[in-house]
């Protein structure tokens, strides 16, 4: 085995318990949509941090073929993205049953968004792997892409209600055409 399925194991290992976490705590809001609260922001973000967990472990490939050998640095690089995805993860939902009249609005906003850090770190550390694993320019369509999917979090977290709202609608599509047109469509 090469040395990338080695480290790619890693990699998924960690994803894999990303994504659990995830399902996890979307079954628990499942359970509780008749004695609680929901909320559809929160909900939205979750989405998008699960396809960005899918998105990056179907691209993984690519590395195999990017880089021929591996440093320290580079396997940091990865774990970070790895890592900040998992974080997201772990924090947008609750993460066990929801109790009866419990607001997801408010666990949002108390603990919630503190996800969008995450996710806005793995969208500044793509933009960091692109230009050191596939010499991407970082002035292309694409980079830009990631930079708005790095502020638009940002601006969610740190905003009142309706702005977090418009930065999440407006994370919408982009997160959609990003997941849709810069993912590779076969290996």
């Amino acid at each position: 085995m090469d040395t990338f399925r080695w480290i790619s194991t890693v990699f998924s290992m960690i994803l894999g318990l990303g994504v659990a976490r995830l399902l996890a705590s979307a079954v628990a809001v499942f359970r509780a949509r008749r004695r609680a609260i929901l909320d559809w922001v929160p909900m939205a973000w979750a989405l998008f941090i699960f396809l960005q967990q899918l998105a990056f472990w179907w691209s993984m490939e690519e590395l195999a073929t990017a880089m021929r050998s591996w440093t320290f640095p580079n396997f940091l690089l990865i774990v970070a993205l790895v890592l900040a995805l998992f974080l997201a993860a772990a924090l947008v939902l609750p993460p066990a049953e929801i109790e009866e009249g419990t607001n997801l609005r408010r666990h949002f906003e108390a603990d919630g968004r503190w996800a969008l850090i995450p996710i806005a770190a793995f969208n500044a550390l793509a933009i960091l792997a692109n230009a050191l694993f596939w010499n991407m320019d970082v002035l292309t369509l694409a980079e830009a892409l990631n930079f708005a999917l790095c502020l638009l979090p940002l601006i969610a977290f740190a905003s009142p209600r309706p702005i977090q709202i418009a930065a999440t609608l407006l994370y919408i599509p982009l997160g959609l055409y990003a997941f849709a047109e810069l993912l590779p469509s076969h290996y």
